[in-house]
């Protein structure tokens, strides 16, 4: 990797420098910046784990780290530049143009490096070697994915188990677990899967003892159960004390600086597009009912701090707290615009103002109502670690389907795995794909009542 981290600074000042040197400063300034540039590319992109292995990561992945680590270069450097009173030597025009260039450059550097060696490996090119100790679900889940990401390059050899001597989907039994070590010795293997789990904590140890001696590469590939209620996992050291974090918000630090700016972009846009919408909604519900034009009702926020958020009212009550019943279809209490409003969604647009205010975000679990959460978060397990992020606008349950009234606990039980499984894999690139699925799709018809 260390050529990647050289090649991502070369590419950053280097850019930064031909900009500067056609657009106007001094040549002794284009060798300041370039030179802080490359330093702090190299030390920053590091930090962000952009560098750790690109076999098994997804390419979102990369690239929402290259954007992460690009914004964090542009604050560190107009900083510098700032105190060391050189900001106003450089062409306003060459930065601006750098930093819109810059992380497109470098994502697609890695798109291209990623296509050569994922159609390289998918001949059988650059591949690794592994065996899977332990036979279950884990195990077999693995062995699918490996072959069907062939571009992954991994071939698995076997498996080893103490209790199952039968081939898992073609691949043979090596032997049982006394026997890994010897194996490891006298083949060329470069990783070994523990697919065991966790309740059997004996047996990894001893795996792990047996390998001290051995440089081979151990990956441990939890049970389904731990892993659906893992979420942010990390390793920290406190002194020389490994710290497992098993859950944690993937929206924090850089992550959550990228989100914020996201948010507020995309709500300001979109307030000022449905401004004049929005008067003539107003107007509607003011001529056509009594009552206010919007409906303020209290829900749990970022880490289940209550928030007000805002709808235009489509009922003619107003319920809120643990008074408060699901809406229902045909509801008697929904009014006729207001049935509108709701079937197209156009009743959360006062929600951007939530967004603007840092309430909401453009995307992530939908808030429900505080007699819902109260209701629901002693029966569905990791219901209420949908509050680690902040309530969406939209959100990945919604676009697949799982929006709308929640009669049953089946369906308060998909709708909170969807939200779990957005926490794990966010991105920005996926926020971005749930709002075009949101509008595309029309995701807001389904179950609305």
């Amino acid at each position: 990797m260390l050529l990647a981290q050289l090649n991502d600074a070369l590419v950053s000042a280097g850019s930064f420098g031909l900009l500067c040197y056609f657009l106007g400063p001094s040549k002794l300034v284009i060798l300041g910046g370039s030179t802080l540039i490359f330093a702090l590319v190299l030390v920053t992109f590091r930090s962000l784990g952009i560098y750790e292995s690109w076999r098994l990561a997804s390419l979102q992945t990369e690239i929402q780290r290259i954007i992460g680590g690009s914004l964090l270069v542009y604050v560190i450097f107009f900083a510098l530049a700032y105190l060391l009173e050189l900001y106003d030597d450089f062409e306003r025009s060459a930065l601006l143009v750098w930093m819109a260039l810059l992380p497109m450059m470098l994502s697609l550097e890695r798109v291209a490096i990623r296509t050569f060696l994922h159609k390289h490996r998918m001949h059988g090119y650059n591949a690794r070697t592994a065996v899977v100790v332990g036979v279950g679900d884990q195990s077999r889940r693995l062995v699918r994915l490996v072959e069907e990401n062939l571009w992954a390059g991994t071939k698995i050899l076997g498996f080893f188990d103490d209790q199952n001597s039968e081939p898992v989907r073609g691949y043979p039994f090596l032997g049982d677990l006394d026997s890994l070590s010897t194996y490891l010795r006298d083949n060329n293997v470069d990783v070994v899967y523990l697919a065991l789990s966790m309740r059997e904590q004996e047996k990894i140890k001893k795996i792990l003892f047996d390998l001290t001696d051995s440089t081979v590469s151990v990956c441990f590939v939890p049970d389904v159960f731990f892993v659906d209620l893992l979420m942010g996992a990390g390793i920290t050291y406190f002194d020389n004390l490994p710290i497992i974090t098993l859950r944690e918000s993937p929206i924090v630090g850089v992550n959550a600086i990228l989100k914020r700016v996201e948010d507020l972009a995309l709500a300001s846009v979109c307030l000022i597009l449905s401004g004049p919408l929005m008067l003539l909604i107003a107007l509607g519900i003011k001529l056509t009912s009594r009552g206010p034009v919007i409906f303020k009702q209290w829900r749990y926020g970022l880490n289940c701090r209550g928030i007000q958020i805002y709808k235009f009212r489509t009922m003619t009550v107003c319920e809120d707290g643990y008074e408060f019943t699901q809406a229902r279809k045909s509801d008697p209490r929904v009014t006729r615009l207001g049935a509108f409003l709701r079937r197209t969604s156009l009743d959360e647009l006062p929600q951007l103002i939530n967004v603007l205010q840092g309430r909401m975000s453009m995307v992530g679990p939908r808030p429900h109502p505080v007699a819902m959460n109260e209701r629901y978060r002693k029966v569905v397990p990791g219901y209420i670690l949908r509050h680690k992020v902040r309530p969406g606008i939209t959100g990945w349950a919604q676009v697949n389907g799982w929006r709308g009234e929640t009669d049953t606990q089946e369906k308060i039980e998909k709708r909170v795995e969807y939200d779990l499984e957005y926490l794990r894999r966010w991105s920005l690139l996926l926020d971005l794909r749930i709002i075009a699925q949101t509008i595309i799709k029309a995701a807001w018809h389904t179950n609305a009542y």
